[in-house]
């Protein structure tokens, strides 16, 4: 027999082992073990520091937008200090998300996506009548080298077709322009679609944040209108994405030779870039189109910030005292101060007949308002609330904490296929108002604008403990069209007060699935009492909103929500699948207007049932839902001041639960 003698380690044995494995475990680690944290300041910063400390903080949102940050970054924005322009927010990793939070005392720090149009030079009067616009875009020449230039938007044309568009493009050489060379478009017929009639050129080099004109001379066999949304600077292949915004295009064509500057300010650095102009529906048939190509170059460009649509404009009242000269430390009046309200945002300017009225000219990027005297005297501020969003999340695993996002012609956040996305205790106010479709005033005349959108799928995501206010649309909303998934997606302990709709869903496609969508312990106040209300078309003041929904599983909750007070109903909808919803234990009153509660008003409306308006029974009894609902009146601590913390909470055995 064998016996095998086991040896114990000594300590220092021991020791020399505990040493030998942690430097493995360590080689083993991440090279990057500890996260980053970027401080911004509007006002003290600088984008030339490291901004690794509040002395040297960064500035701008560009700075921001630009920095390559890793999974588990925090980036800290001053209190009480303003940025305008869009926040793009880093995607972070499982586990190890990027923040975007604040820092220091006072107000919380604010992201507009807006102009600030008070200062009385900005405006001129036009004629006699007492309306008031801003200045046209204008750009120089700038002194610069231009060599990396040449081939922008100068090499071959041609034309492409699709569908019964029919159109082609010959190289022409024009003796009336001194033999110059170009090109000639002969359209028979443009079709009734933008991209099935499309004039290109690519395969040339962009260079980021640049100002490029590029110098046309064109001229139309008939009178032609093009619109600045026609040409787009863009990538040669798929998926098509955007290389830049067009700034200025040519218009207005007829039969004489006229010069036009096409102007990009770019986005991206890329070596593929396409210049496409869209000319299906714009070209009347049996036309001929003559234009050419004398060269590109750099400009400074001088705007407003007007570029996108003004969906809104924000006026405080007049005689009231001019806030600070410095946007980085201007305050804003609390919702319960009604000293700000919305401008009437109108589609021509013939429509601009009384005071407030606005029209936003999507040619030349001015602002028209009805004024009796000088607007910048007359207002004590006016903000113009451009279509753009105040945070865009561009990936998975992110969190914005302590915000406020407000004063936009679009989104406060715009969420796409998020995953692990938080927003938790940020206010939004003043949100939306934007021409949707682009068309200004032409087509469709919709606008738009939500607090928080979820588009297409979104997973483990949250929105807690936020204030909505003054929202065009819907305070939260989770839609799109994909077949993919939405699953544990939970809005929970909000107030949203004063919007038209506090939850919506939308999804089209049958293969949707809908697997743990909660919507619970939120206070939802006066929908449909607010400046939306009033301006759109299309009235739908409601808390709970449900358009299309062919999803193939639904699985949503809606429980413990207080719902006080609606211009319309409590629950609207375009589709007939209510009763798979699990909706119970609510709250509902009406300060108002209490015959809601009986057969002299409707509590719900189907779309889907011949447009049947509800009574709370009918509703309860079709759809089996809110079965231990019940009317208790919400008391708050200070309604007047928006101060809408719940002094019965337990009575009511719903709200939200603050900490």
């Amino acid at each position: 027999m064998t016996t095998t003698m086991t040896t114990l380690p000594t300590f220092e044995g021991s020791k020399r082992l505990f040493l030998i494995l942690l430097a493995l475990f360590c080689v083993l680690l991440p090279s990057r073990a500890v996260a980053t944290e970027y401080y911004v300041d509007s006002l003290s910063g600088a984008d030339a520091s490291d901004g690794k400390s509040p002395k040297t903080a960064w500035q701008t949102l560009a700075r921001v937008n630009e920095a390559p940050l890793l999974a588990g970054d925090v980036v800290r924005f001053r209190c009480g200090r303003v940025w305008r322009g869009t926040l793009l927010a880093r995607a972070g990793a499982p586990n190890a998300p990027i923040r975007y939070e604040s820092y220091g005392k006072g107000p919380k720090p604010r992201i507009m996506s807006a102009a600030d149009l008070s200062d009385a030079s900005l405006w001129s009067r036009e004629g006699n009548a007492p309306i008031w616009s801003t200045p046209a875009d204008s750009y120089v020449d700038l002194a610069s080298d231009a060599s990396e230039l040449t081939t922008f938007g100068t090499g071959e044309w041609f034309v492409y077709c699709e569908e019964d568009a029919q159109a082609r493009c010959e190289s022409t050489q024009f003796e009336d322009l001194n033999g110059a060379q170009g090109y000639s478009l002969f359209c028979a017929n443009s079709s009734n679609e933008a991209s099935y009639l499309q004039l290109t050129t690519q395969g040339f080099p962009v260079r980021a944040n640049r100002y490029v004109a590029i110098r046309l001379k064109m001229r139309a066999s008939k009178p032609v209108t093009l619109g600045s949304s026609v040409p787009k600077l863009m990538k040669t292949s798929k998926p098509w994405s955007s290389y830049g915004e067009t700034l200025s295009a040519p218009t207005e064509l007829d039969d004489e030779w006229r010069a036009y500057d096409l102007v990009f300010h770019t986005s991206e650095d890329a070596e593929d870039g396409r210049i496409t102009f869209f000319l299906g529906s714009k070209l009347p048939s049996d036309l001929r189109l003559d234009f050419v190509v004398e060269g590109a170059r750099e400009v400074e460009w001088r705007s407003l910030g007007l570029g996108a649509d003004v969906g809104n404009l924000v006026l405080t009242a007049p005689g009231v005292v001019k806030r600070s000269n410095s946007p980085a430390i201007k305050e804003f009046a609390p919702t319960y101060d009604r000293r700000e309200r919305a401008g009437f945002k109108k589609w021509t300017l013939a429509e601009v007949k009384q005071e407030g009225d606005f029209w936003y000219d999507t040619e030349t990027h001015r602002v028209y308002l009805y004024c009796e005297k000088n607007p910048g005297k007359f207002y004590g501020s006016i903000e113009a609330s451009l279509r753009g969003h105040c945070c865009l999340c561009v990936g998975n695993d992110i969190v914005l904490a302590d915000l406020a996002l407000t004063h936009t012609g679009a989104h406060g956040v715009s969420i796409r296929e998020g995953a692990r996305v938080v927003v938790r205790n940020c206010d939004f106010d003043w949100i939306g108002g934007g021409d949707l479709y682009g068309g200004g005033g032409s087509g469709k005349r919709v606008r738009f604008g939500n607090g928080v959108e979820f588009w297409d799928g979104s997973i483990d995501c949250l929105v807690e403990r936020c204030r909505f206010s003054r929202v065009y649309d819907v305070a939260t909303t989770t839609q799109g069209s994909s077949a993919d998934v939405t699953r544990n997606l939970v809005i929970r302990d909000n107030v949203m007060f004063r919007c038209e709709q506090a939850f919506e869903i939308w999804f089209d496609s049958p293969e949707k699935v809908v697997d743990g969508l909660v919507f619970e312990r939120n206070l939802c106040i006066d929908c449909g009492y607010e400046w939306s209300h009033e301006q759109r078309p299309n009235k739908i003041a409601t808390p709970i909103l449900g358009y299309q929904l062919n999803a193939k599983t639904v699985d949503v909750t809606i429980r413990n929500n207080v719902f006080c007070d609606t211009a319309q109903y409590f629950i609207k909808c375009w589709h007939d699948r209510i009763a798979e919803y699990k909706i119970d234990d609510n709250v509902y009153w009406t300060r108002r207007e209490p015959q809601l509660r009986n057969e002299r008003r409707f509590f719900a409306f189907n779309a889907m049932r011949d447009k049947r308006e509800l009574t709370y029974d009918e509703y309860r009894a079709e759809t089996g839902q809110d079965a231990r609902s019940r009317w208790l009146e919400p008391k708050f601590r200070d309604a007047d001041k928006d101060d809408f913390e719940l002094l019965n909470r337990a009575e009511l055995g719903a709200g939200p639960a603050l900490d």
